[in-house]
Parts: structure tokens; sequence; C-alpha cells
């Protein structure tokens, strides 16, 4: 009987928000750190003292860390913290209170306090204008100050400290005083994170790692070209972006400030946003950091490989990414995209004890296969990912789930929950794979469109490297003190930061990007500003768009007339410029999902057809996949039918409204790992039923993307008309992706005088469908 050997499981839990800071004036522009402060980063390491045999790598990002230090100290750090302890409000604080003062989760951490739910009915009632402003006495403007910190306290901290508890029981009347106490006691808990850290790293049971200082992209600081190696058909800002003086800085200043934090120097260091190149790693070695990690996509494409997964997400190639990897003599784990996603998206909205469980048969699942593959003889799965923002979606802040997955790991003796450092020290040189190739990419789709490419992204880039160019000119000519050219060059430093990308544009929505569009042209406007030269005319416009379409989960529309060749390839950069496009990669808020095999659908149309590219995750296919659109014209009558495919159990809490849509046509893609891949079109017809029609031609292709023409004669769709769209991916005849939500996407056939006088690019022959 085959015996399952041992299986090292590493953690790494990663501690990071944009620098908030505006450095000319000390004050904070958002208070993300010191709420998270006292949520999620004390906790994560404390609970780890109730596990001995648990030992973990939390990564803490140095500009995190600089922030931390500054709310551990007395002081108003920033403007939630002004107006909490302010006895009286203008009508523009108030305001401001009923439009931030809510942004905690609705239903995990808002009803923690009692009578906050109550003022969150009302002001979704009410809204936020100034005509809402009565609906509130001032005693409740004080309320919701208190009860707005109170609920983003971590559930521990509370029942340790009985004056927390009560306020969280009192409802309402809160004091200046009891306002005063709940600051404080954020800001005590604030200044015993970094000693407890290190604490618990000199005792041996985590490992802390860092990342390049303000969290850059760093394959992009090096040169903003080689996004074109995971994405060939990218747009590229105007000015090319090289500056490795720059990556450089970043990495000096991260183990400079780790030295003095921690008294040590790091092993490892997580890229930001797990982005890597051939020389980010050059560079690593260079500074001695002997170990780095990314995500499984960029191992994939290295190896020129595709995942292969079973109906339960099980990996059946898991040796590949079980094995630990070197290349340009630093060290590399990659991480399971499944189990991390898991925690950081699908546990939250299962029973505690039910998602550990799951989690724990999955790495006995893993164990189990790694017994049939003796040529890695010391299997490995990495688990990493956010470590402050899944917790809000979980019961009790995430404490009771990992509590039961920590007890069951630490009762498995042929578990070994390891730091990532021990796992390489205890793993000889010759059980660690050489790469001849590494990707460039990160862990997001496996290349970097997410800080570039968009036009949005594009400009902030281009405003980056025009301030850098005026700055490295004003040192040249040594005017500026050079007290004064080193804040400079910090605030450019700062600009380099990858968040401010991150938000431009699509796919990414804050709910307040013109504040980090604010934030970002601040930095750049500082440099001109201590420079003592003019500041350009484009950092006093916002470069963030206040129509950007995925507030309303549409994306970006149309913008025009397109012609794309459908061949399943990326024919040329200008062919989808004007499409519209939506992200299919979305998690929650701010974080991004990395399990979804459609990661992006671009769609629009000329006089005679509507174009669809779907642009897919090779690697997460699977042979019972089927790609679905959907069809409507709305407003205009006819017999329509309801999707035909059962929902997902993890489905049925929340259906997207456009599921329950009727629709006219229906235009399924299978066999999509086959060599002959297959396309079939059904309509609707009476009794909500349908009817194959093979008589209607579409044209399709699938390589490096999926692309599909649909005819709008066959559609009858007319001119002007407007054809609403959806896209679903069926597995096993189960949906378990279902987007646009919560409208469908919208197509309009031009009018003829609104088709341009150009010549339209011939599609391959188009055939008849067959039905699946």
């Amino acid at each position: 009987m085959i015996q399952r050997p041992p299986l090292t499981i590493c953690f790494v839990w990663h501690m990071h928000q944009p620098d908030y800071k505006d450095q000319l004036t000390g004050r904070y522009l958002m208070p993300w750190v010191r709420l998270h402060a006292v949520k999620d980063y004390l906790d994560m390491v404390t609970l780890l003292a109730d596990f001995p045999n648990i030992r973990q790598t939390f990564n803490l990002v140095p500009s995190l860390v600089e922030q931390i230090e500054d709310y551990s100290q007395p002081g108003i750090w920033d403007r939630h913290q002004a107006v909490t302890l302010q006895e009286a409000w203008t009508p523009e604080d108030k305001q401001f209170i009923l439009e931030r003062f809510f942004d905690a989760h609705p239903q995990r951490m808002i009803p923690r306090v009692r009578g906050y739910s109550q003022l969150l009915d009302r002001r979704n009632q009410t809204g936020t204008g100034l005509d809402a402003l009565e609906a509130f006495s001032e005693t409740e403007f004080a309320d919701l100050t208190a009860m707005f910190h109170l609920c983003w306290f971590d559930p521990q901290w509370v029942e340790e400290d009985s004056t927390l508890s009560a306020l969280c029981q009192q409802g309402g009347n809160f004091t200046l005083a009891q306002r005063t106490y709940i600051l404080e006691a954020q800001r005590k808990l604030t200044a015993k994170i970094l000693p407890t850290y290190r604490a618990f790293q000199e005792s041996g049971q985590i490992e802390i790692t860092t990342t390049p200082y303000y969290h850059p992209i760093l394959p992009l600081l090096l040169d903003t070209q080689c996004a074109q190696v995971g994405k060939p058909d990218i747009h590229l800002p105007r000015h090319r972006f090289q500056s490795e003086a720059d990556a450089r800085t970043h990495l000096e200043k991260a183990l400079a400030h780790y030295q003095k934090t921690f008294g040590c120097q790091p092993a490892g260091i997580w890229p930001s946003e797990q982005a890597i190149s051939p020389a980010v790693l050059k560079l690593f070695n260079e500074y001695g950091l002997q170990w780095t990690l990314s995500s499984e996509g960029n191992l994939a494409r290295s190896l020129g490989i595709h995942w292969e997964r079973d109906n339960d997400g099980q990996y059946r190639n898991i040796q590949a990414l079980a094995a630990p990897y070197e290349y340009a003599g630093v060290r590399l784990l990659f991480r399971h995209l499944t189990l991390s996603d898991l925690i950081g998206f699908n546990y939250a909205h299962q029973e505690p004890a039910v998602a550990a469980q799951d989690c724990y048969q999955r790495l006995k699942q893993i164990q189990w296969q790694m017994a049939h593959h003796p040529e890695v003889p010391h299997p490995v799965v990495t688990i990493a990912l956010d470590g402050e923002n899944c917790w809000e979606a979980y019961e009790l802040d995430g404490i009771p789930f990992l509590r039961t997955l920590y007890q069951l790991l630490s009762e498995d003796p042929t578990l070994n929950v390891s730091r990532v450092q021990d796992y390489f020290a205890q793993t000889p040189a010759h059980a660690v794979q050489s790469l001849p190739y590494l990707h460039t990419g990160s862990w997001i789709d496996s290349d970097l469109h997410i800080w570039i490419g968009d036009p949005l992204k594009n400009t902030a880039w281009d405003l980056l490297f025009e301030a850098r160019q005026a700055l490295a000119q004003a040192a040249e000519t040594k005017a500026p003190a050079p007290e004064v050219l080193a804040q400079a060059w910090e605030e450019l430093y700062i600009a380099q930061g990858s968040d401010w990308f991150w938000w431009y544009g699509e796919p990414h929505h804050s709910g307040q990007d013109s504040l980090f569009d604010a934030q970002f042209r601040l930095h750049l406007q500082n440099i001109y500003t201590l420079l003592g030269q003019p500041v350009p005319p484009a950092l006093l416009q916002p470069i963030a768009s206040k129509g950007k379409g995925a507030a309303s989960g549409q994306g970006t529309p149309p913008a025009g007339i397109i012609r794309p060749t459908v061949d399943g390839s990326y024919t040329s950069l200008a062919e989808w410029e004007g499409a519209g496009h939506l992200d299919l990669s979305l998690g929650d808020g701010a974080m991004h999902r990395g399990d979804r095999l459609v990661s992006a659908l671009h769609y629009g149309m000329d006089e005679d057809w509507v174009y669809l590219r779907v642009d897919l995750q090779r690697d997460l296919l699977k042979p019972d996949h089927r790609l679905v659109v959907y069809a409507c014209t709305p407003g205009k009558p006819r017999l329509n039918s309801p999707v035909r495919f059962k929902l997902s159990p993890a489905q049925a809490h929340a259906v997207p409204p456009t599921q329950r849509y009727l629709y006219a046509y229906e235009i399924q893609a299978a066999h999509l790992q086959a060599a002959s891949h297959t396309v079939s079109v059904a309509e609707a017809v009476s009794d909500h039923l349908w009817v194959d029609r093979p008589d209607v031609q579409v044209s399709i292709a699938l390589g490096d993307v999926l692309e599909l023409a649909l005819p709008f004669d066959a559609l009858g769709v007319e001119p002007g008309e407007v054809l609403g769209l959806a896209l679903a991916v069926v597995e096993q005849e189960v949906v378990v992706t279902f987007a646009p939500h919560p409208a469908l996407l919208e197509v309009s056939r031009p009018l003829a005088e609104e088709i341009p006088a150009q010549p339209i690019h011939p599609l391959p022959k188009a055939f008849y469908t067959e039905s699946v």
C-alpha cells in the first residue's frame, strides 16, 4: 500500500496598504492602515500562540510598517480621527460622515455595534446630500463617529476590553470622552503590532519578509515594455519608463528599514503583486535575498504547461506545482491558486468548521497524489494571499475558521506547517528544480495589464515619467538644497507604488477612485512644488473618469465601430480598439480573483456583425467547459426563454439578476480543449423552450483567445436597435460564472449614417453550426 509522504504547507500572509500620507503636511488622506491595525495585523500573529506547531510567514510592506509606526504615536493623523473628536460639525463635515462612516461590511461588521444598522438603513433611504442632514440629530452624528470606529475592532479585542464591550452595546449618546477612549484604544493596539511581530520572529514561530519599499511593480519600473511579454497586444504609454536606479532604491530602502525594525536581514521577499521577471530575480540575488514567490500561472507559462483540474478543482499535474524551483540564484515557490482563493473568497460564505475541514481534506488529497510522484521528494503547498481584506466577510473576522483549520493541521503528524526559509533549509539543493526560463507576469492573468495598458493607467505612467525627468534635470543643476531634493525623490518613489495604477481605469473600482487619483497627482505636484517649478496643468485636472462603467457592473461600453479579424489571435494592436470591455476576474472590493476561466470579455460591432473576444486562462480549461452567449432584444416583443443550465450550490445565495432574464438566442462554444471545437445556436420558442438553429451562421476561432462573430440579421436586429448580451461559463450542465451584473452588455447596430467609409475586414469563411 502506498503511504502518503510528509507534506509541507507554507502559509504566507501579505499585509499591505497604499501609502496614504501627504509627506508635506504629515496628514493621512485615508484611515485604512489604522483601521486594519486594530482588526487584522495583531490578531493574525497572536493567534499562533495557541498553536506552537503552526509556523508561518508574514510579509509586511515597508511603507505599511512606516504608517503603523506613525499611528502608534499620539496625535491626529487623519480626517476621520479629527471629525470624531469634534463637538460640532459643519454641513461639509456631516456630509463626510454620512458618506464615509459606513465604510464597513454591512452584514459582518456593522451589526456588532448596537444601533449602527438602523442608522445605516436611514442613511440608505436619505442619501448623503445636504437635504439628508436634517434626518440626523447632532447626537447621531457623534454616534456615527463612535460606531464606525468600534465596528473595526477585531471581536477579540472587544471581548478582552470591558469598556469597549460596553460601548458596543451602548446604542447611542456617545460622549467626547468615550470617543477619545475609542481612538486611544486603537493607538495602543497599533503600538503593540511591530514589537509582537519581532518577538514571534525571534521565537522562530514566524518569518517576516519584505517588499520593495513603496510596493512598486518592479518589472515595470525596470522597463515598461516588459508588459508585452505577457500581453503582446497591450497599448503602452507614450514614454518608455526605465529606471534600474529607482528599483534599486526601493530595495535598498526596504532592507535598511527591515534591519532597523527587526534587527536582522530578511531571507525572503514578496515581489509586489507577485510580479516577477528575469531582471527582477537577478536584482534579488544581488541584494542577498534567498527566496521569493509568485503565482501558479507564471510557473505554468515558465514551464510551457497548462494546469489540469478535475471537477473538484484538484490538479491532475500537481507535482509541477508542489516542487521548489530556482532561477538566477534565487529559490522560488509558486502559490496554489485554488486553495489561496478559497480562503480569500469562498470560505467566508460557509460555516467555519465546514470550510476548515474542506481545506484540510484538499491538503490531504494533495498529499495522497504526491505519493505517486517520488521525483518530487520534498513536496510543498504554498498558500499565499492578502492577510487582511478577506476577513471582513468572515464570521468573527475569520478567527473561528483559522482556529479550526490550525487545530486540524496541528493534530496531523504527517503535515508540516512551516516557515518558507525553514522549508528551503531542509530541502537539499538537488531537490530544487532549475528553471531555464522565467515568465514575466503577476498573479493576475500572468501579465501586467492591471497596472499598465488602460488609457488612464498610461496617462499616469506618462505623468510619472515627466515628473522624473524634471526631477533628474533639477538634480543635475544642484539648485535645490540636498534635503529638498531628497524629499522630492521620496515623493517620486511613493508615486511609483502599484496601488495608484491598480485603481486607474478598468477593471478595479474602489468607490473612492477620485481620492486615489488626487493622492497620486498630489505626490507629483509636490515634486514640482519642492523644485520651485510651476505645476503642469495636466496634474491639476483629475485623471480618473467619473463615468467608469464598472460601478454599474458593465465595464467600459463600446466607443465606436470595430472590424477585427476572427482568427483567435492578437492580429494587431488596433483591431479591438474602441471595443467594450468587461473584467471577469474581480472578487469583492479591492480583491481580485485568479480562479476565473474567463478573465475578460471584449465586445463591439460593425454594421453587420457583433464581435466578442473572450480572454481565457487556458490552464484552467477543462474538457467539459462550455462558453455560452445569451442575447435578447430589450423592448422588442418576441418569444424568450430562460437560461437552461442549473445553478451551482455556491451561487444559490446570490444569483445575478441577469441570469434570471429571458433570452432570444443561445450560442454555445464547446469542446474547447479538442482540436475541433464546435459552436451551436438555439432560439427561444413558446413555453420557455429552445429549438436548435443550425442555419444561423456564426464565425468562431480559438487560439490565444476565443473570438466570435454573430450576425445581426440572423438575430433579428435592425439598424438602430439594441442587442443585450450576457456570458455564462458552464461546467457539467452547471453555471459556474454568469456576467455581467446587474445589467446586460448592450451593442447598438449602427445606422447607415454612423458607418465610416472604410473597407470591411474579411471574416474567415463562416460555417453552418451543428448542434452540440
